[in-house]
């Protein structure tokens, strides 16, 4: 991006973002656009990130996610200012795990719709019970998320402008003053299920 000149032989900037990942990317383009001379360093030979796919096996040609899905979270304001043109693929299914059980190869299938998700609950738990705990907890997750989401591009709310925002006493408690350990022990009993909820809360930070 264009500099100004400084001292014979040097070049000077408004700003100079170090690491070209998707954050870095887009506070450039947001300070290019306010007519800011930037410089962006990545010691990499591609910029991205963690929103890119890479090739990590050598002879194999499988492109893999480094976190790149994380992507679906960029929100449209920035989309919309930066005129960029994005598209989300959707996916069928979240994730399978697979486990041993008493000597039997199983696993726990999330997606595929409704049913099939609920039948891999109850394969692997022999009950309805994980399954109603789980669409419970995801319910009041995905309730804060659209509170919360939208503040990522607005100015950082206090602690108590955003507990208004959630407007959900519990949630608040078990998500903002708690350890999500704690909430996951109390709602699931499956150990599986368990890691899966964590990996999922470990993703969501």
């Amino acid at each position: 991006m264009p500099a100004h000149e400084g001292h014979p032989g040097h070049r000077t900037y408004d700003a100079v973002i170090v690491g070209g990942g998707h954050n870095g990317l887009v506070a450039a383009a947001y300070l290019a656009r306010a007519g800011r001379s930037v410089l962006v360093l990545e010691r990499l030979d591609r910029t991205g990130g963690a929103a890119v796919s890479t090739r990590p096996f050598a002879g194999v040609d499988a492109r893999l996610s480094r976190y790149s899905y994380l992507v679906s979270l960029l929100p449209k304001k920035i989309v919309r200012d930066l005129g960029l043109d994005f598209r989300v693929r959707t996916r069928n299914v979240s994730s399978y795990t697979p486990v041993d059980r008493d000597g039997q190869p199983t696993g726990l299938l999330v997606g595929g719709g409704e049913r099939r998700t609920r039948e891999a609950f109850a394969r692997l738990t022999g009950g309805e019970r994980e399954y109603a705990a789980w669409q419970r907890f995801y319910a009041m997750t995905g309730g804060v998320a659209q509170r919360v989401f939208p503040t990522l591009t607005e100015p950082l709310p206090s602690r108590e402008e955003l507990r208004r925002r959630v407007d959900d006493e519990e949630a608040w408690r078990t998500l903002f003053e708690e350890p999500i350990g704690v909430a996951i022990e109390d709602r699931f009993t499956d150990d599986l299920i368990r890691g899966v909820v964590l990996t999922d809360a470990l993703i969501g930070t």
